[in-house]
């Protein structure tokens, strides 16, 4: 099978969230409490979001990131890497404001969370899409108004 035809979820890691939560928290050499803290959580937070218990809001991960965790191998599953030509570059902001989509629109009918799997799927589609539209607040304005007419809410 050639490159250009690779199914692109085999390249996605299938550990779980929880699991590369704690690698990014092992790979910064802090403790669960260390890391907690600068996620604005406390001590037991951070071991349910290792366990895959919870997932974290977008507070959370934008703390983490800013003490150095890599988001997207927290949310993709891989670490982005510098001139491959499937990279896809977005503005802290379009992937922030991504991840809120994601949050807003991945909802079971009791307003809980879908599997992260399912996430991650919707996460992966709306990256694309924005590669293809740019990342502008209008387009990701638009993006979301699309969204609400195809899902009737």
């Amino acid at each position: 099978m050639s490159e250009h035809h690779s199914d692109r979820r085999a390249a996605v890691n299938p550990q779980t969230f929880g699991q590369r939560l704690r690698q990014e928290r092992d790979r910064l050499g802090l403790s669960q409490a260390d890391f907690a803290e600068r996620g604005g959580v406390r001590r037991t937070t951070q071991h349910i979001y290792e366990s895959d218990t919870r997932v974290p809001d977008l507070n959370y991960l934008e703390r983490v990131q800013e003490a150095g965790a890599d988001l997207a191998y927290l949310v993709l599953g891989e670490r982005l890497q510098v001139g491959r030509r499937d990279t896809l570059t977005l503005s802290y902001t379009a992937l922030s404001n991504i991840y809120r989509v994601v949050d807003e629109f991945c909802r079971d009918d009791d307003g809980d969370p879908l599997p992260l799997d399912s996430r991650l799927r919707f996460f992966q589609l709306l990256c694309a899409s924005v590669k293809d539209r740019g990342s502008s607040d209008a387009e990701l304005d638009s993006l979301r108004s699309e969204l609400a007419r195809f899902t009737g809410t």
